[in-house]
Formats: structure tokens, sequence, C-alpha cells
């Protein structure tokens, strides 16, 4: 189980003031991202024995600084969330605002450093990923990575792979990096990369989508790869005035705010924190920092979190505190999340947490059975029928007859939706197939 990462008391270490703030999202602190993805468990390469590990390695330290810490050695290594895989290692957080759609052009910002010791691997190390929710999820659109004593930003779209920028960096040297992203599936796309200030740098006038897919969500952290003999050893990357703006809107202000009500939490109650806040004027900001506070109860209260977020009125509070709320809840335990959701689903406003849930690359490639029971409680036939796409086409890579089994089985979809997925499948797994289907990359999912 993984050990509540900041209580209301320990606030103070917040700084109140992030560089951006005044036009963009800014994170604040854990609880202003939508999700965190925390190492859960230790893996045993030589006999392949995973371990439930207590370690908390990510957290905040001070002035709205997050460390992303790593542990490798001989004999074990951090492993990714609590899946099993093997080969990768991962410490990320994701979702800060709005998620991106074709067609928008959205600004991420980091300014980060590493350990003193630390050196890129031999395989993929990934500090940012602006990942699909939707489609082809399994590697990412974009990345920030370390190749040796070199950065790059890249692009891992539906054409030919590009590197927008390459750069140098240090170990233990902050380095600020701003990408410049907007989407687009025709050749209107850009990708432009600014360095500590410079200009910006980069491609535009391109293609810039993951196949079928038309939304994505920031990711920052440290991903990378693992593997028995490399050289590395217990390292960490640290990320602070982490803020993503959509370009062209008017700004969600959300910094000040949130930091003034971690500090009336201090000493008295996420209730009495979270009533300052709602006697504010109404803003995009106070709305956006009634679901950081609320993230941050459940840390600490899952349970009563979750009844105050059901509780709200407005129901764009309402859905981004349960869907923040409810991550946490499900990194922590997630059989007892999946009741809950029992209790309430079907339910249409809980559709997009499902499908969040549903195609989450952690559940579709690692823990099919949860992908599949979140898919079959979405109330919109055609996003039901989506989600169940997403995960058996996935499950179908690598055992089609299982995969064609369930869909014959299934009640949740009608018989013109179960033709239709099948239809996708390749054509070595179950004929007949026009669909392309791309190759997952190496560092999915």
């Amino acid at each position: 189980m993984r050990l509540p990462l900041l209580a209301f008391g320990s606030v103070l270490t917040l700084g109140l003031s992030l560089p951006g703030s005044a036009r963009a999202v800014s994170a604040t602190g854990l609880s202003s991202f939508e999700a965190i993805e925390e190492p859960l468990v230790k893996l045993y390469p030589a006999i392949g024995k995973f371990e439930s590990d207590s370690f908390i390695n990510i957290t905040e330290v001070g002035s709205g600084t997050f460390r992303m810490s790593e542990r490798y050695n001989a004999e074990w290594w951090d492993g990714d969330r609590d899946t099993t895989n093997t080969d990768r290692q991962r410490a990320e957080v994701k979702g800060l605002g709005a998620h991106q759609k074709h067609g928008e052009t959205f600004l991420y910002t980091t300014t980060w450093r590493s350990n003193p010791e630390f050196r890129g691997s031999g395989g993929f190390c990934h500090l940012f990923q602006l990942k699909s929710t939707n489609g082809d999820s399994g590697a990412p659109l974009v990345t920030l990575s370390i190749h040796g004593n070199r950065a790059t930003v890249e692009a891992n779209r539906v054409g030919p792979k590009i590197i927008a920028r390459e750069f140098p960096w240090k170990p233990a040297t902050w380095q600020t990096v701003r990408i410049r992203i907007k989407t687009a599936p025709t050749t209107d796309g850009e990708l432009m990369v600014s360095v500590d200030g410079d200009a910006f740098q980069g491609r535009s006038g391109i293609e810039l989508s993951r196949p079928d897919a038309n939304e994505y969500r920031p990711k920052w952290g440290l991903y990378r790869r693992a593997a028995t003999g490399m050289t590395m050893g217990n390292d960490y990357v640290e990320h602070k005035a982490v803020s993503a703006e959509k370009i062209g809107v008017p700004a969600i202000e959300n910094a000040s705010l949130e930091s003034a009500a971690r500090e009336r939490g201090v000493g008295s109650s996420p209730e009495k924190a979270l009533g300052w806040l709602q006697s504010q004027p109404a803003s995009a900001g106070r709305d956006y920092a009634l679901g950081t506070l609320a993230a941050l109860w459940a840390e600490t209260d899952t349970a009563a979190a979750m009844t105050w977020s059901e509780a709200q009125e407005s129901p764009g509070v309402r859905h981004d505190a349960v869907e923040r709320v409810f991550s946490r809840w499900e990194n922590r335990d997630i059989t007892a999340a999946m009741k809950w959701l029992h209790t309430r689903a079907p339910n249409r406003e809980l559709d997009e947490l499902l499908w969040l849930l549903a195609t989450d690359t952690t559940y579709r490639y690692v823990n099919r059975p949860i992908a599949l029971d979140a898919a079959a409680l979405i109330v919109q036939p055609e996003l039901r029928a989506a989600a169940f796409d997403h995960v058996v086409l996935i499950w179908a890579r690598h055992s089609a007859d299982e995969a064609a089994r369930f869909l014959a089985g299934t009640s949740a979809l009608t018989a013109d939706q179960k033709a239709s997925i099948l239809r996708k499948f390749r054509p070595a797994e179950h004929p007949p197939t026009g669909a392309r289907r791309p190759s997952p990359a190496s560092d999915s999912p």
C-alpha cells in the first residue's frame, strides 16, 4: 500500500509563487495533478520475484519542487507501479488542467535537474511525455528524453519519428524546458522547444498525432528502461515550476488560491480550507483549486474526500474532484475503488472516469480484468464499445482466440459492435481485417 504523500500539516514547505502562474495551470503540490504513478513493488530479477514496497518514491521537497526517485542495484530495483513489467521503472505524475485536443496549442513547462551521479541509461529515459488518452496510446506522442549527455524532444507520431530539438544537459544543474505543441492529424501541427529562455526551435507544418487518437495529457517524472547489468544507481529527477498552458483561452489562475488554501488547512481541517476556497469569487482557478484540495485530503482520508466531492452542486467541480480523488484511491487500493464504482455506476457522469480507467495502459496491457470491468460500466454505447475496442485489440496481439471468445460471450456489446472489433484483428490473429495496426513501440505501454 502506498503511504500518504502529504498531509495538511506539512504544506508550509510549498512555495506560494510559481513562474508562469498568471497564465497557466501551475502545480503547487502533488495534488494539483490528475493522478500519480508511484512505484509500488521491487523486482528481484534473478528469481523473477516482485515484492510490495512502502518506500515513497514521489515526494514534495519544498518550493513547489517534486522529486521522483528510482532505486537500482544488482539485486533488485523499483518496478513499474504494481505491474509485472520487468524492463522499466516509472515514477511520474500526469494530467494538469484540461486535456489537449487536436488543433489546440499547449505550452508545457518544467525546470528540472538530476542528482549529481545521474547518467542517461542505455535505453529510453523520459522526463516528460505527452500521451494520448485514446487511440493507440502505447507509445507517447512527445517526449523529453536523455541520451548520454544530450537531451532531445522527440515525436513518435503516425508518420516518421522526428527529433524537434537536441541540446546538452548536465547532472545536478537546473534547466528550464518549455515545449509548445499543436497536435494535428494533418500537416498543420508544430513541436517547438525553448531551453533556458532562448528562442523556440523545432518543427512546424507537420502531422503530429498518434494513430486513431484525438486527446492527450502530459506526464512529468522519471521513466526509464531497467535491465540487469546497467550502469545506473539510486537516482532522482526533480521538477519545479511545472505548468500547462492552453494557448488562446482565458487563464486558470490556480496557484495563489491553492497555496493560500493549503496554509489555512495547517492546524485546521480540510473542510475549513475547502470552505474558505468556496467563499472566494467564482473563477476557473478557484474551481480547479477545489479539486486540488480534495485530492490532497484523499491522501489521508479518501472516503471523506469522496463524500465531499460527490456532494458538490457544480457539475464541473464535482467531476474534477471525484476523478482526482478516485485516482488516489485507485493507486492505494484498486479493489476497494472498484467496489465503490460498482455502487455508483452505470452513471453517465462517471463515463469519462471509467474511460480513463479502462484505457489506462496499467490495466489494458497488464491487468486486463480491471479494464474490462470498467469498460462494461460505461453508459454511452459508442464510448463503451470504443473502450472494449482498445482493451480487446491489445489482448488480440497476444491471444486472438481468447479475445475472440470473450467478444462472443460478453453481453456488454451488440452483435454489430462485436463484429466491428473482430474485423480489426490482425490477419495473423483473425480474418478479416482492413485496419492498419501500428507496431507497438519498444517503450510502451
